[in-house]
């Protein structure tokens, strides 16, 4: 990947000046494009590392300010940019805060689209002009929002925040226009759903040990077969996020059985004589959604509070998985899970371990195991998967769990300032898979030559 900055030219001449070392055919008509824009114009040798291109092309193209750009070349074709827009919901409701209480996730963001040599935009449904074929996309400097007009771009970063927005009739129809109709690459489609993961983990001899046993709508027995294998199993609704919604269910010496539950900020217990009464008083059995019935993971502690793991994976410029973050989470006393919304605390990892008596090793096993689970996930789902968000947790004994994937992962654990460089490098590395579809996007297509 080459990146050069790209600066106006002033004349009126249709051309674009490149370094003589890209060892361009030069003086001949090559076709350029930015987005879905294309012009013909004539390619020029010269002796400076940076792209000028003529005020005609500039307008031509719709290029909104200058920066550092890829540039990419098929035959007598080359790309510049690459124009990438990051889709979301409710955008426009200022000039100063586009995307509302959001709007400083999105700032953040796209600070790491000009060290990465593009040209990253927000936008939403709304900012699309289907007759013209153009965005109105928001651009950020660093310190400011400006707004831009723009062609349709090269690739689209998908960040609709949830399930019910995603399937909103603007949202489903700006989809399919992009992947059907426009035949833009779109990355990160969809939100992962607990019970596809588990089947699609469960039985295969790389990532199913990974795996607590999971059941989905299970009845009453298997239900009471599992309390009596596992102190606590765990009641997940598979479309669920965040934390919300989970229960946890044991079985008590004399026979009884206790439910607890998040209530706001505060743990919530219930006990019932008859595990069927609980299960319809608590609504853990549901013909309206289903729930993941999980074995409880006897998970290593700091103090008596469980400890788990945040594992960010990202696909890099060239398409691969690496490991981009890993974060230790301790649960706060009053909550069922480690999130940080219920009071739980954020640690360096290797803190975590030591604190929890555990060899600092572990941490390349859990590296390793997320690893091999994202790429199973990547082989068997649909779309262009760019990043995924694990948690995950170490037993008493040292093995490795996985506890939840997700395909949008929040990001609010890697805010805390113990985390700064990682929070850089999941973004910074969502960006450039996205240069990475573009130039792949752009390599595919049919030689053209210039007339």
């Amino acid at each position: 990947m080459t990146i050069l900055p790209l600066y106006p030219y002033k004349t009126e001449k249709a051309v674009l000046f490149i370094p003589e070392w890209l060892l361009l055919d030069t003086g001949k008509p090559v076709t350029l494009s930015f987005g879905s824009s294309t012009v013909t114009c004539t390619a020029i040798a010269h002796a400076r590392d940076e792209l000028r291109l003529s005020s005609p092309l500039w307008t031509a193209l719709q290029i909104p300010f200058a920066s550092r750009v890829h540039i990419h070349i098929h035959g007598s074709s080359l790309e510049i940019g690459p124009l990438a827009g990051i889709f979301t919901s409710h955008v426009g409701f200022s000039s100063s805060r586009p995307a509302g209480e959001r709007s400083s996730f999105f700032a953040k963001l796209l600070s790491a689209a000009r060290p990465v040599g593009s040209y990253y935009f927000l936008f939403g449904p709304k900012q699309i002009d289907l007759k013209n074929s153009i965005v109105y996309g928001y651009f950020h400097d660093g310190t400011r929002w400006t707004t831009h007009s723009v062609p349709l771009p090269s690739v689209i970063y998908n960040q609709i925040p949830t399930r019910k927005t995603e399937n909103s009739p603007s949202i489903q129809k700006a989809l399919h226009l992009f992947q059907n109709e426009w035949k833009i690459p779109v990355f990160n489609p969809s939100f992962f759903n607990k019970q596809e993961i588990s089947q699609m983990m469960s039985g295969d001899s790389e990532t199913g040990h990974y795996l607590p046993e999971t059941f989905i709508d299970a009845d009453v027995y298997e239900i009471e077969r599992m309390l009596n294998t596992y102190p606590v199993i765990f009641f997940k609704p598979a479309g669920g996020s965040f934390g919300r919604g989970i229960s946890t269910v044991s079985k008590l010496k004399n026979g009884n059985y206790i439910c607890r539950f998040q209530d706001g900020p505060r743990l919530q217990s219930m006990n019932f004589g008859r595990l069927s009464d609980l299960l319809h008083s608590r609504k853990l059995v549901s013909q309206k959604e289903k729930v993941l019935v999980q074995q409880g993971i006897d998970l290593i502690t700091i103090g008596h509070s469980p400890v788990d793991f945040r594992i960010h994976s990202n696909k890099n410029r060239h398409g691969q998985w690496v490991i981009s973050a890993i974060a230790a989470k301790v649960a706060g006393s009053q909550a069922l899970t480690t999130h940080l919304s219920y009071g739980g605390e954020a640690r360096r990892p290797e803190n975590a371990l030591e604190l929890a008596g555990m060899p600092s090793q572990l941490l390349i096993k859990l590296k390793q195991a997320a690893l091999k689970i994202s790429k199973q996930i990547d082989a068997k789902t649909d779309g262009l998967i760019g990043e995924i968000g694990f948690d995950m947790g170490i037993d008493k004994q040292g093995r490795i769990w996985l506890i939840e994937a997700n395909s949008r992962p929040g990001r609010s654990l890697l805010s805390h300032s113990l985390f700064r460089k990682e929070d850089y490098l999941t973004r910074r590395l969502s960006l450039e898979y996205g240069i990475h579809l573009a130039e792949q996007a752009f390599l595919s297509k049919p030689l053209i030559h210039a007339q």
